[in-house]
């Protein structure tokens, strides 16, 4: 959006290169704080409140805030790298880093003008840490209008990550078919949280059930920004679902870095060449060499078409006349960051120990950790259907357009011919 026919102020600017290098090197920091204790907090399975802390104190939750309101003012493509960094250190923390900066994205997209500038200088100014309760897929809620315009929910989502912790919580839900949104603040009469989150990765993200007894959202807790946006409209709030699959590609990337990186250091320090080697030292074993190449080529081109698919993604937020063939190349380009990501994540994170060898197995090494988290949350959308809309365009020219939600949740799709 342009800062004349949107609102007062500019979003997501970006900060100088040489700002920048100060984030990333405060991003690492929090990453190498994390990965000291990575593994004993992923066995021990707790909400991370301290971790939000932590993140809450280098001031990367207010990184995508404009200064005006008390951020940081960074770019959407310099957030995803920070959140690239603090996930490879760990999984979990990184992926509530950058859902915070999905759900700041939503914030933008669905709030009117005031509505946003409330929730970024809560982040921005407070450091609040956003959460969400939007699986598009899970049960509906009971809804019932309220005399004001508000309305009344009822019912429970099986999942719901970051919202047990979080400061400020987007609510979607659907009316009479409609798929509305409000922000509420956690605190809100009704809401029971279940603590239950106990899979197999991501352990550490809080992404428990939430019941919601007679919770009332008010009126002007509903989103209502897309119906103020000059634009197509669908294309707009599309955008949300585009955000949600780039945040995915940057996650496993991180995820996939640093179990590559995790792994060269143990074959440092512990390798031993297998006896049929010529080489004496496991780091110059050729096939070790080969498989750490082969995986760290796979990362890059991950990384390439993920940065490149964050800059696209930032045009396309901040304009007020996206096109649907606009839309089709962004979701084309997502589609491809993240069947790449997605697949050196799995390839990295399995194929390592092909490497560290059999002692690297052990439960005190941790290595486990990057495969049961990169496992875990690839579930969330299934490969073939972003492999589909890439063969569809290639075959029949035929470009990716918004997914729609029916009234039971059920996501439909047409395409775009070019």
């Amino acid at each position: 959006m342009t800062a004349t026919s949107w609102t007062a102020v500019e979003p997501y600017r970006g900060v100088e290169d040489d700002e920048f290098e100060r984030w990333r090197a405060r991003a690492a920091a929090v990453a190498d704080e994390l990965a000291g204790t990575a593994v004993q907090r992923d066995r021990a399975n707790q909400n991370p409140f301290p971790e939000i802390g932590l993140l809450r104190q280098s001031g990367l939750l207010g990184f995508a805030i404009p200064t005006e309101f008390g951020g940081a003012g960074g770019s959407l493509p310099q957030a995803l790298i920070l959140g690239r960094i603090v996930a490879a250190a760990d999984g979990s923390i990184g992926q509530l880093l950058l859902y915070h900066y999905s759900n700041g994205v939503w914030s933008f997209i669905l709030g009117t003008p005031e509505q946003w500038e409330f929730i970024a200088r809560g982040v921005g100014e407070s450091g609040w840490f956003q959460g969400s309760v939007s699986n598009p897929r899970d049960s509906g809620f009971d809804v019932a209008g309220t005399d004001d315009g508000g309305y009344i929910l009822n019912g429970t989502r099986t999942f719901a990550t970051g919202v047990a912790i979080a400061d400020y919580i987007t609510v979607g839900f659907l009316d009479n078919g409609t798929l509305l949104n409000a922000q509420i603040p956690p605190d809100r009469a009704g809401l029971v949280f279940g603590d239950d989150w106990d899979n197999l990765g991501q352990r550490l993200t809080a992404s428990g059930s939430v019941t919601f007894e007679d919770v009332v959202i008010r009126h002007d807790e509903v989103l209502r920004g897309v119906s103020e946006y000059p634009g197509d409209q669908l294309l707009r709030e599309g955008l949300r679902a585009q955000f949600s699959f780039l945040i995915f590609a940057h996650l496993y990337l991180g995820i996939a870095e640093g179990a590559l990186e995790s792994a060269a250091r143990y074959i440092r320090e512990k390798g031993r060449p297998w006896p049929e080697a010529t080489s004496k030292v496991a780091t110059e074993d050729p096939y070790v060499l080969q498989l750490l190449g082969k995986l760290s080529a796979q990362i890059a081109a991950g990384v390439a078409l993920a940065d490149d698919a964050a800059v696209t993604f930032s045009t396309a937020l901040r304009s007020d006349s996206l096109t649907a063939e606009q839309w089709g190349r962004l979701a084309l380009r997502v589609d491809q960051a993240k069947v790449v990501a997605t697949e050196a994540a799995l390839d990295a994170t399995q194929n390592i120990y092909q490497a560290t060898g059999a002692r690297s197995t052990a439960n005190s090494v941790g290595l486990d950790i990057y495969w049961r988290n990169a496992r875990t949350h690839t579930t969330h959308d299934p490969l073939p259907y972003r492999q589909r809309e890439v063969g569809n365009f290639v075959l029949n020219q035929i470009l990716p357009s918004p997914l729609a939600f029916n009234d039971s949740a059920e996501a439909s799709s047409t395409g775009n011919p070019v």
